[in-house]
């Protein structure tokens, strides 16, 4: 059995009840019943059946190992405009350790060929960092075309390649709602497919976009790659690596709104049977090297904490709230505790180890394609 959290508490306001009535129905006092809803006492063991019995709710549920009746699955929210509207610092902090500089020109002059001025339309660009990224290593007269749904990332992205004297055009809007006036030589998304509830329907609407013989691109991190790809110098690798609860949240969102962490790994097959040709698969090679000799050492560090939410101040109550929204997405209380503590045991380690490094490997994988010329 996983640890308990008593939901005496929850169940007795959701019934709109008194500590004091409660009391009364089981023959306890209503201190009694403080108690136990401020965990300073527990039930007896032959009370539990009384108190689910009357609130109508099974042991474990009242025990909070199992979420309460219309405690359901809540979708997550990265598919929606609102959140990536208040990602904007997240966004320009997390990217910056995306790409080495080199691979790309590499993909572009020597795996994609180009050779001459392509136009590119971003998909879910964001402020535009793959454009800053690509443009010095496209062929001149080479255009940029970024679209994203957030407003505060487009503002953000029109405002960056001004500064930096660089032409582009953006356009806020949903992509699935986008109707390009003309077609692109180079069709791209990052970082995209994984927080989709659609991403085949997202990967078609990238190949309209795509003149005949152009290049679709979509680059993301293969979940179980990333969750296996950490280690910080001092701790246990394979405590780092555990994630068993989380596949669980993987499984659940991918059957309860189509959200699919292995998106990346799939990706290829997707686009083939969407009937581009060429198909093809590399994995982008950066890897985070940092320690404390690194340049720039502790905001690269404090950046990848932020990145990952290790917090080691949250609050009960607040922790409480994120343990139940993971149990109504399919994880025991125990590995819902486990993936809790694990963040705060990380976040402590960094606090008492200041000079702590780490290597981190993402697992992006760039898959691409090209679509297929009608006249041929």
């Amino acid at each position: 059995m996983g640890k308990v959290s008593l939901r005496i508490a929850d169940l007795r306001k959701k019934s709109r009840i008194t500590q004091q009535e409660l009391a009364d129905s089981i023959g306890v006092s209503f201190q009694t019943i403080s108690k136990w809803e401020t965990g300073i006492s527990m039930p007896d063991i032959s009370v539990l059946p009384l108190l689910a019995d009357y609130f109508q709710v099974s042991t474990d549920q009242l025990l909070g190992l199992k979420p309460l009746d219309g405690e359901t699955y809540i979708p997550e929210k990265t598919a929606t405009k609102d959140f990536w509207n208040n990602k904007l610092e997240y966004l320009l902090r997390t990217r910056k350790g995306y790409w080495n500089d080199d691979y790309a020109n590499f993909l572009v002059s020597q795996v994609w060929k180009i050779n001459k001025p392509v136009s590119v339309l971003d998909c879910g660009c964001g402020y535009g960092f793959l454009g800053l990224l690509l443009l010095p290593y496209l062929p001149i007269g080479s255009t940029y075309t970024g679209i994203d749904f957030a407003e505060d990332l487009v503002q953000k992205g029109k405002s960056l390649f001004a500064q930096q004297g660089i032409s582009a055009k953006f356009i806020c809007k949903n992509v699935f709602e986008y109707s390009a006036e003309s077609q692109y030589d180079f069709v791209v998304c990052q970082a995209v497919l994984r927080h989709l509830d659609n991403p085949t329907s997202f990967i078609q609407k990238m190949i309209s976009f795509a003149k005949p013989g152009g290049y679709i691109v979509c680059i993301d991190a293969n979940r179980e790659f990333e969750c296996c790809g950490l280690y910080i110098d001092g701790m246990d690798y394979q405590e780092l690596c555990r994630h068993e609860g989380l596949e669980k949240k993987w499984q659940a969102e991918l059957a309860m709104q189509g959200r699919d962490y292995a998106i990346a790994i799939k990706t290829a097959h997707i686009m083939q049977r969407l009937g581009l040709i060429d198909v093809d698969v590399r994995m982008n090679d950066k890897v985070e090297f940092v320690t404390k000799q690194t340049i720039n050492y502790d905001e690269i560090k404090n950046d990848f904490i932020v990145y990952n939410d290790w917090v080691s101040g949250i609050s009960v109550g607040a922790k409480e709230k994120l343990i139940l929204h993971l149990l109504t997405h399919g994880l025991s209380r125990k590995e819902a505790e486990d993936y809790c503590n694990r963040n705060v045991k990380i976040s402590n380690y960094f606090s008492d180890n200041p000079a702590a490094g780490y290597t981190f490997m993402k697992g992006q994988m760039i898959s691409y394609g090209k679509k297929a010329n009608t006249s041929t």
